[in-house]
């Protein structure tokens, strides 16, 4: 019981930070074939759109909420997290044998409550799933989020910046290499591993990201 009014009142202080405006997820729980979940911190079930279209969605509600974005002197990538409340077998298969769902898409949709009807009234935030862990004295999952190919307030390549997906143009001979017989690429290190061509990608694993936990 403690546990769970522990997970109530944090979760208690995020709806009040953002009274009036809807936190709206689109979370992909698998990558082939691709799967997702919509889902919605407010206690009933959302009837809004899928993000950036005009085509119908239903968000059902699901103990989810966003947490600040994180930005420091533009030399990072944007970071953000998720925090998942009443932490349930779902979601720690999600951490312990689905990979965190690293690597994952995770669009967040801001929406005022009196703008439901209005599909361009909100907005997006698309980054992806860096890595989990858990509060096991809140049972709370916390999912850290990065962006793709986005930096603060600086103009770089956008290839420098990247972290788990190659830029190059698949069996582009100057910026792939590859000239087997695969049609395809995932586009990731092991991908390129696969095709003995790691020394050709295009990401950068190495960039980090920061953690907080919440108090």
């Amino acid at each position: 019981m403690a546990r769970d009014l522990n997970a109530s009142l944090t979760f208690r202080a995020f709806e009040l930070q953002g009274s009036g405006i809807l936190q709206l997820f689109e979370v992909q729980v698998q990558a082939s074939p691709v799967i997702y979940e919509y889902w919605t911190g407010y206690n009933a079930t959302i009837d809004y759109f899928l993000p950036l279209t005009t085509t119908p969605q239903s968000y059902t509600p699901f103990p989810i909420v966003a947490g600040e974005s994180e930005t420091d002197d533009g030399s990072k990538v944007p970071a953000m997290q998720i925090h998942v409340g009443a932490v349930d077998q779902q979601i720690v298969a999600y951490i312990e044998s689905n990979d965190a769902l690293r690597r994952n898409r995770v669009r967040t949709v801001f929406v005022p409550y009196d703008e439901i009807t209005n599909a361009s009234a909100c907005m997006v935030d698309t980054m992806y799933v860096d890595g989990a862990f858990i509060d096991h004295e809140k049972e709370i999952a916390t999912f850290e989020l990065t962006s793709k190919g986005a930096v603060a307030n600086i103009t770089v390549p956008t290839e420098a910046i990247r972290r788990d997906q190659c830029s190059a143009i698949y069996k582009n001979a100057s910026t792939c290499g590859y000239a087997g017989a695969e049609t395809s690429c995932r586009r990731t290190k092991d991908a390129c591993a696969s095709k003995s061509n790691v020394i050709n990608f295009k990401g950068f694993p190495g960039i980090g990201t920061k953690r907080v936990i919440l108090a």
